[in-house]
């Protein structure tokens, strides 16, 4: 190529100091250790930044911001960098570790570069050769860009070298004659066929070991018209890892259809399988599931990892008082229990966690789920089979007579299924199960919508939990953040009550996947039924009227519970607002005692301090920072004189 336009004249760095002189003018380092460094530099024969970092005068984090500072180039911290693939295989892996250098981004043909020594001149030379393309380097630490190339290197080159092989043994053409509707017999076996090529075989390998490293629960492969791409789910977001040339697509479903025994040569049609698969000693289960689309099928996985099952409150994120709550619940002999939450909200893993609490040698306890998701030891679990009939309301009729204690559902979904749990619960039995509503006393009212009377949920209707999942703030590198303004003011928090606390979250780090978050736990609140409570189903009262009465007993909101873990440092406001989608379950903090209160309250009940957000005037709701009312002209008390207020 021409000579590369990012090549700087060394004019242009003339008048500028030498390193040790700009090291020891900025306090970096003392006369002495200069010295020092110069004279084992000259010994080694190395570059005095090098020298420096052995004899551990300076770290490379320090050197790295000294020659930014010196030289101009931008510093660039790489743990908290996000890169596309794509953009690394810009250069050779054999270059990038040569040269100590990292491609970042690419823009109007010239390649931003991370690099240890921007001044390099063979280095970006050799670089830009290679690449075809103009270089801007930047600065990054020696440790960071062999980090990085560790990390993005290893993956590309798998699949780049899986596509390789998987092109030259794979014909196109055979692929483009494969008709959508309706294969034959000739197709599908030649499907199989390539199905079964080391390489494509190495493919899936690949993708499921991967996500079992990234502690996944979901693999999409979803195809488009010109190609299809793998998206893992970690930690419930959706996250896009790999795009494939088409020609692999079909292959590459059709070995996950080989493993789950589901038939390949059907593609019109929707189909379910699973296959257990062993990673590091751990027994992983696989559910597959298939869907026709425009451009051929897609392919959900599910990972149920068998080690990583919770089976106890404690480690739920249960909060002490919804704990005492759930615990006094289970004590129970007869009643229905349910758990309810949108899907993905962890409602099975939470029905896990209460049988684990309830299994003892003299309780018969037995489970109808579709499917079931992990195997508990010493419980009798029944698959659903809705094609032989085997559905949840035929389990229940054959249950009742094998004479349990507690009767888990995977979910109450229809009539007849509820009819027969409350006849289990009517007869002596403690029922536990699912069902699908956003909050705890909207599940009293869907279940009379399903036609259960209401005298039936009055008296039966033990307790109701209500739940979602939220990130948690990953340890390794949380950190204390100014208070989120913006999220704050539309929670209608007062910024005076919350100037103390601190506020977390994630930086990014290789243990969190750069994500900030590791792991989640839950949000809930507790609906005990109260007499008051029993009354008001009987009598028919709305959906509201049950909410408040809940909030004036023991019931603490999903809200509640979310700012009670803001406050502990375990997730934080952002991520409480991206899960709870009613406002009315947000509350907000006394400025007073810090107490978490309901944001219509203008008195906190705590401590008595008011605690109102509405101009006392006119009544019209305020935000904090204002010093008079917008509506009314009324002047806000305690807010400095203004002329704007005459």
């Amino acid at each position: 190529m021409a000579e590369n336009e990012s090549l700087k004249p060394a004019a242009e760095f003339k008048g500028k100091k030498r390193l040790g002189d700009f090291l020891f003018d900025t306090e970096l380092i003392t006369r002495d250790q200069l010295k020092r460094a110069l004279a084992e530099q000259k010994r080694l024969g190395k570059k005095l930044g090098e020298t420096l970092i052995t004899l551990r005068i300076v770290s490379e984090h320090a050197l790295a911001q000294a020659l930014s500072t010196q030289l101009g180039y931008p510093f660039l911290d790489l743990n908290a960098t996000v890169i596309e693939p794509d953009i690394v295989m810009a250069i050779p892996e054999s270059l990038a570790k040569k040269h100590f250098a990292l491609p970042i981004s690419l823009e109007n043909k010239t390649l931003t570069l991370a690099m240890v020594d921007p001044l390099d001149y063979e280095a970006i030379r050799d670089l830009g050769f290679s690449s075809g393309f103009r270089i801007h380097p930047v600065i990054a630490t020696r440790k960071d860009i062999l980090e990085a190339i560790e990390r993005y290197y290893d993956l590309n080159a798998s699949v780049e070298s899986i596509v390789q092989e998987t092109a030259q043994d794979y014909d196109e053409s055979l692929l483009q004659i494969i008709p959508e509707i309706n294969p034959t017999a000739t197709d599908a076996q030649s499907l199989e066929e390539r199905s079964r090529l080391a390489p494509v075989v190495r493919l899936a390998n690949l993708m499921m070991t991967k996500a079992i490293k990234l502690r996944a629960s979901d693999i999409h492969i979803e195809p488009f018209q010109r190609d299809f791409r793998v998206r893992y789910r970690i930690d419930g977001m959706l996250k896009e890892d790999l795009r494939l040339p088409k020609w692999i697509q079909g292959a590459l479903i059709s070995r996950m259809k080989i493993l789950g025994k589901l038939d390949i040569a059907e593609r019109r049609m929707p189909q379910d399988g699973a296959v257990r698969v062993r990673s590091d000693n751990r027994e992983i289960d696989l559910r597959l599931s298939t869907l026709p689309t425009q451009y051929g099928e897609k392919m959900v996985i599910r990972v149920l990892d068998q080690g990583r099952v919770v089976v106890s409150l404690d480690s739920l994120g249960v909060s002490p008082k919804n704990q005492s709550q759930i615990r006094a619940l289970l004590r129970r002999k007869q009643g229905i229990i349910l758990v309810t939450g949108p899907t993905g909200s962890g409602k099975t893993t939470t029905l896990y966690a209460m049988i684990h609490a309830l299994r003892d040698e003299v309780t018969n306890i037995t489970t109808v789920e579709d499917p079931i998701e992990y195997n508990l030891e010493g419980i009798n679990q029944v698959q659903v089979n809705a094609d032989i009939g085997l559905t949840f309301a035929h389990c229940l009729r054959s249950i009742l007579r094998q004479d349990p204690n507690v009767i888990l559902i995977g979910e109450i979904r229809d009539l007849e299924t509820a009819e027969i749990a409350f006849r289990a619960a009517m007869t002596g039995h403690l029922v536990l199960s699912t069902v699908h509503t956003n909050d705890a006393p909207s599940t009293i009212t869907r279940l009379i919508d399903l036609g259960v009377p209401r005298y039936l949920v009055a008296s039966l209707v033990m307790g109701v939990i209500a739940q979602r999942l939220v990130r948690c703030v990953c340890l390794r590198c949380k950190t204390v953040m100014p208070p989120p303004v913006e999220s704050l003011v539309s929670l209608k928090i007062p910024l005076d009550s919350v100037k103390t606390a601190s506020f977390y979250y994630g930086k990014g780090c290789s243990y969190c996947n750069y994500l900030g978050y590791q792991g989640r736990m839950g949000l809930f609140e507790v609906l005990e039924m109260t007499p008051r409570l029993r009354d008001l189903v009987m009598t028919g009262a709305a959906e509201q009227d049950l909410r408040s009465t809940a909030l004036a007993s023991k019931m603490a909101a999903l809200g509640e519970d979310g700012l009670a873990k803001v406050k502990e440092g375990t997730t934080t406001i952002e991520e409480l607002l991206r899960v709870i989608e009613v406002r009315e379950d947000l509350r907000t903090f006394c400025p007073k005692c810090g107490q978490s209160i309901h944001i219509d309250f203008q008195v906190c009940p705590y401590c008595a301090a008011p605690v109102t957000h509405n101009c006392q005037a006119c009544g019209k709701p305020l935000q904090p920072e204002w010093i008079i009312c917008p509506y009314c002209r009324h002047r806000i008390a305690d807010a400095p004189p203004s002329d704007s207020s005459k």
